[in-house]
């Protein structure tokens, strides 16, 4: 693996609401980043694979299970909420 080098992306109100909405489980921005990154690329992967068995041809429609959008949140031994 190559070193890991620092990501810039460029920050706007639709991405902060975006991510804002990603991170609304408990993850950190990085974790919602990393996530939706690993999403797409699989979405890419099982659609080039599809391409490669079924004649070159790419599904013109792909679905993500539900529940694979959203990232598990961090365990909490309840500690900050005063439990």
């Amino acid at each position: 693996m190559n070193r890991q080098q620092r990501l810039s992306v460029r920050r706007t109100p639709d991405f902060d609401a975006d991510l804002a909405l990603l991170q609304g489980s408990g993850v950190t921005a990085s974790d919602a980043v990393r996530h939706a990154v690993r999403l797409l690329a699989q979405a890419h992967r099982y659609a080039d694979h599809r391409a490669q068995t079924h004649g070159g041809r790419r599904p013109a429609v792909l679905s993500i299970r539900t529940r694979d959008l959203f990232p598990v949140a961090p365990v909490s031994d309840g500690g900050e909420q005063g439990v």
